[in-house]
């Protein structure tokens, strides 16, 4: 574990130079033991000088758990039935063996039992977007970001759905006039951020804002680039940096491609950074983004990716992560690995797409 490879990149991430050590360990298997995992599991995969530096992580789910009844069930599916209880009293173990585990890797064999995710997980990426705007609609910003209709769970209670992305940007503007603009945005810019879900806006006037999620209109998501490909058009690797410039090119396409994608995400001005599902602010690397129905939300996650890197084409990434934030397209075996908001993460996040193993720790 102390042989980690002492060359280096530097890479730039804004105006500050960066400087990250090689990635370590042979790549990520689905088939492999934890204990193979363990022994090549580092904490500066995850951008983490110490495992220690998990303690703030782990409290934002200790704070979660804490307001359970330990009694009752935090998941219950075919192989994994877990209480709150459990989850708190694994939280807490793992928290008291911080300060050995940078000695002594090995305590999370001897300490928990790892269950595994059967069929392995789907892995994908998100991270926190920085885009430009404006307080007012003018050219370059045209498109309203919107905040959450105060009908919106009166309509869907009514009628299962809210209203479509067409009704609400197309020719109806069914939102407009109704005071519910927080900010406008380049159309494509607000798109994507409502697929990450939450954001930094810097204004035109060097101020900036957070927004993050708070709502959805019922509609299930599709997307993008899948639909740019079912309506016949080409592309290529299909990442968000490929479909950016595929609407640049095409800008008499975007609504055709961005209408076919029903889901509308509603947003609320924060005074912190994106935020996941317990309440708490997410962390890189740590935080994941699971269906709270297959894999307990709180709890403790080992998982594994070969993910991409735009200093090295790939890394394996074997990370102890936590359970802290949800999504609407996460379901069952997929987790959404929150990744920050460098150039470094939107980069892996945007061409995270691979599958690898995961393991629920429990306490033993």
């Amino acid at each position: 574990m102390a042989l980690l490879a002492l060359g280096g990149c530097a890479s730039k991430q804004g105006t500050e130079l960066v400087t990250r050590p090689q990635p370590y360990g042979p790549p990520v298997a689905m088939e492999e033991q934890p204990e193979f995992f363990v022994s090549h599991l580092v904490p500066q995969n995850q951008e983490l000088t110490s495992w220690k530096e998990m303690g703030p992580t782990i409290r934002k789910s200790l704070i979660y758990t804490g307001n359970k009844s330990p009694r009752k069930l935090a998941v219950n599916r075919p192989g994994l039935k877990v209480t709150w209880g459990e989850l708190e009293e694994s939280l807490k173990l793992l928290h008291s063996l911080l300060p050995q585990l940078d000695a002594n890797p090995k305590l999370l064999l001897e300490k928990f039992r790892w269950v595994k995710v059967p069929q392995g997980i789907k892995y994908s990426g998100y991270y926190e977007p920085r885009i430009k705007a404006s307080r007012t609609k003018k050219p370059g910003y045209t498109q309203a970001i919107y905040a959450k209709p105060p009908d919106l769970a009166r309509y869907r209670a009514r009628h299962g759905k809210y209203y479509s992305r067409q009704a609400i940007d197309g020719k109806r503007q069914v939102l407009a006039g109704r005071n519910l603009e927080l900010a406008w945005a380049d159309p494509v810019d607000v798109y994507f951020l409502q697929i990450q879900g939450s954001g930094k806006l810097i204004f035109d006037d060097n101020t900036t804002a957070y927004v993050n999620y708070a709502g959805q209109n019922g509609h299930k998501y599709r997307a993008s680039g899948r639909i740019i490909r079912e309506k016949g058009y080409k592309l290529n690797r299909g990442d968000i940096f490929e479909q950016r410039q595929w609407f640049k090119d095409h800008p008499d396409k975007m609504q055709e491609i961005f209408f076919a994608n029903p889901s509308y995400v509603f947003f609320r001005f924060s005074n912190r950074g994106a935020t996941g599902a317990i309440g708490q602010k997410v962390d890189d690397w740590l935080s994941l983004a699971t269906d709270r129905n297959f894999l307990p939300l709180g709890g403790i996650v080992a998982y594994g990716v070969n993910a991409p890197d735009p200093d090295y084409t790939k890394f394996p990434l074997r990370g102890i992560g936590f359970a802290q934030d949800t999504g609407g397209a996460i379901k069952r075996n997929r987790i959404d690995v929150y990744c920050g908001g460098s150039a470094r993460a939107n980069y892996v996040a945007s061409f995270l797409d691979a599958s690898g193993p995961a393991w629920i720790l429990l306490k033993r």
